[in-house]
C-alpha cells in the first residue's frame, strides 16, 4: 500500500506518536500519522535517525569489563539480545534490573529509555527520568533519549527545548538536528523543520532518513517541486529504498504526473496493490502546486 504523504494541501489528523526513531535502512519507526487531502487519507512516516548496532551502544562486549559481575553480564546479554529481536518488554526488564544494580550508568540508562520508547511506553521513560535520574541529563546521550521520549509522549514543546539543549551538547550530530526537524513538524512549523533537516544533511549528506523528512516538510510548506527534487535525489542515491520510491510516486501523483507515479509504484507493488494505489492517486492527482 502507499507509504507516504505529500502535498502542500495536506493537513494533519493524527500526529507523530512515534514508537521509535528509525535507523538508517532499519526502521525502528513511528506509527504512521494520518493526514487528509481533499477528503482522502494517507499515511506519512517521518523518520528519526538512530545508530544501528548491537544494543545501540550497549553491547555484549561490555560484559568483559572487570566491573561487571556475572549476574550483570547475564542481564546485559539478555537485554541486548531482546532488543535486537525487537522483544522490548524483555529488554526493558533486563536493562531495568541492570540499572538498579548499576545506578548512574548512563549507557545502561540510555538503553532502558530507548526500549521503553520502542515498546510504546515513552511516557514511562519520561517519568522514570524525572523521578529517578534527572541529574544524569547532563549526559548528552541520556538527554537525547529523554528528548525523543518526550516527543513520542506528545510533550512537543518540552521535547523541542530539550533537543535544543542536546544540540548544544552535540552540535554536529545529524540525528539530533533530524529530531529537531520532526519536533518542528509536529507543531506545524515546517519552515523551521526544513532548516533543521538541511543542517542534518550537512553532517550526513546522503541520509535517506533526513531527505525523506525534508521532502515531507517541503511539501507541507507548499514547496511541492522542491519536495519532488529532494526525493528524486534521494531515490538516485538510495536505489533500493522502497519507502523513498513510493513516497516519490505519491508526490508525482499529487503533481499530476500519473505516468511517473505508475512507473515507480509498479517497481514495488503487486498488481492488486498497484491498482489500489493508482486508484487512490487518481483521487487527488494534480492537486499540488509548484
Amino acid at each position: 500500500m502507499y507509504a507516504g504523504l505529500f502535498c502542500c494541501k495536506l493537513r494533519p489528523v493524527g500526529r507523530f506518536t512515534a514508537m521509535g526513531l528509525g535507523g538508517y535502512m532499519t526502521v525502528e519507526r513511528s506509527k504512521t500519522p494520518v493526514w487528509t487531502v481533499h477528503g482522502c487519507a494517507l499515511g506519512a512516516a517521518l523518520m528519526l535517525g538512530a545508530c544501528v548496532s548491537t544494543g545501540q551502544g550497549v553491547s555484549a562486549a561490555n560484559s568483559g569489563d572487570a566491573e561487571f559481575e556475572s549476574a550483570e553480564r547475564a542481564l546485559l546479554a539478555s537485554g541486548v539480545e531482546a532488543e535486537n529481536a525487537h522483544n522490548y518488554e524483555n529488554a526493558i526488564n533486563a536493562f531495568g534490573n541492570l540499572y538498579e544494580r548499576r545506578p548512574g550508568d548512563v549507557t545502561v540508562l540510555a538503553a532502558l529509555l530507548r526500549n521503553l520508547r520502542y515498546g510504546g511506553r515513552a511516557g514511562d521513560a519520561v517519568n522514570y527520568v524525572e523521578q529517578k535520574a534527572k541529574p544524569l541529563l547532563v549526559d548528552p546521550q541520556v538527554n537525547f533519549e529523554f528528548a525523543k521520549a518526550q516527543l513520542d509522549a506528545g510533550r512537543k514543546m518540552e521535547a523541542l527545548n530539550t533537543l535544543r539543549a542536546v544540540a548544544a551538547q552535540m552540535p554536529e550530530n545529524w540525528q539530533v538536528h533530524n529530531a529537531i526537524g520532526i519536533a518542528y513538524d509536529s507543531i506545524d512549523q515546517f519552515d523551521d523543520a526544513i532548516v533543521a533537516y538541511q543542517l542534518a544533511l550537512k553532517y550526513s549528506p546522503n541520509s535517506a532518513i533526513v531527505m525523506n523528512n525534508l521532502a515531507i516538510s517541503q511539501a507541507m510548506a507548499g514547496r511541492l517541486q522542491a519536495a519532488i527534487q529532494t526525493l528524486e535525489d534521494a531515490a538516485a542515491i538510495n536505489r533500493t529504498n522502497t519507502h523513498i520510491r513510493q513516497n516519490l510516486a505519491l508526490l508525482y501523483a499529487a503533481n499530476g504526473e500519473s505516468d511517473k507515479a505508475r512507473a515507480l509504484a509498479a517497481m514495488d507493488l503487486n498488481a492488486g496493490d498497484l491498482e489500489t494505489n493508482l486508484s487512490f492517486y487518481r483521487r487527488f492527482g494534480g492537486g499540488g502546486t509548484p
